[in-house]
């Protein structure tokens, strides 16, 4: 309870996060963050417009916990391993984090304008465009939204500590599972957090190996950035 706290946007926040991660996004309503202070719901739109303005604000306390901002002296390299290691971490401890951040126009609260100015200063600095930069801040964060959001639909609680795989829906026959044997031990293995981690190790990895590849690939005026031969 944070009865004995002064109101303000940060505490307000801080208690509508605790009730998100106990109770799921839909608990929290500006009636119940105000009772977590003993106050009315008037009380609180002293400190924060509507419901929707406390979401972003959630978002920003949430993402906050782990720091985006890369610490000095990393290369660009490290720099978009501990991006993708940072929203990795924020929304498989906040689940509901993916439903706010998944709204249009929401996506760059989960970062600070400084945050994504070095993370951009620094791609270009090892000698990407501006817009290949862009990519690249777009690529990482897709890919960790993507691997986050379709691991926690298969969970309907906290991470699994165990890596148990989850138990998944299957339309697939005997026949199917011995006709396509990867196939079907890749269902077979299910979705687990630690699972899915490791795939978006891989993924980061790989990815970042292909941008260094085109870094150090002779210019080549006559084909566009990304493009290889027979592209449309």
């Amino acid at each position: 309870m944070s009865r004995n706290l002064p109101l303000s946007p940060a505490a307000i926040a801080a208690a509508a996060v605790r009730i998100a991660d106990a109770d799921g996004l839909d608990a929290v309503s500006m009636r119940r963050v105000a009772a977590e202070f003993g106050v009315s719901a008037m009380a609180l739109y002293r400190h924060v417009a509507d419901r929707s303005a406390l979401l972003l604000l959630m978002a920003e306390a949430a993402a906050g916990d782990y720091a985006l901002l890369p610490g000095r002296g990393l290369g660009w390299q490290e720099t978009l391993e501990h991006l993708a290691d940072a929203q990795w971490r924020a929304f498989t401890a906040h689940p509901w984090l993916l439903r706010i951040v998944l709204t249009p126009r929401r996506l760059v609260n989960m970062a600070t304008p400084a945050e994504v100015e070095l993370v951009l200063t620094r791609l270009r600095s090892a000698g990407l465009s501006e817009e290949d930069g862009f990519d690249c801040l777009l690529g990482i964060s897709a890919a960790v939204i993507g691997t986050a959001a379709i691991t926690t639909a298969a969970h309907s609680g906290a991470p699994e500590k165990s890596g148990q795989a989850a138990a998944g829906h299957s339309r697939w026959t005997a026949d199917d599972a011995v006709e396509h044997p990867q196939a079907a031990r890749f269902q077979a293995r299910g979705i687990s957090y630690p699972d899915s981690r490791r795939s978006l190790e891989f993924f980061v990895a790989n990815f970042i190996a292909g941008v260094e590849q085109n870094l150090n690939k002779a210019p080549d005026a006559d084909k566009p950035s990304g493009f290889t031969e027979g592209s449309k």
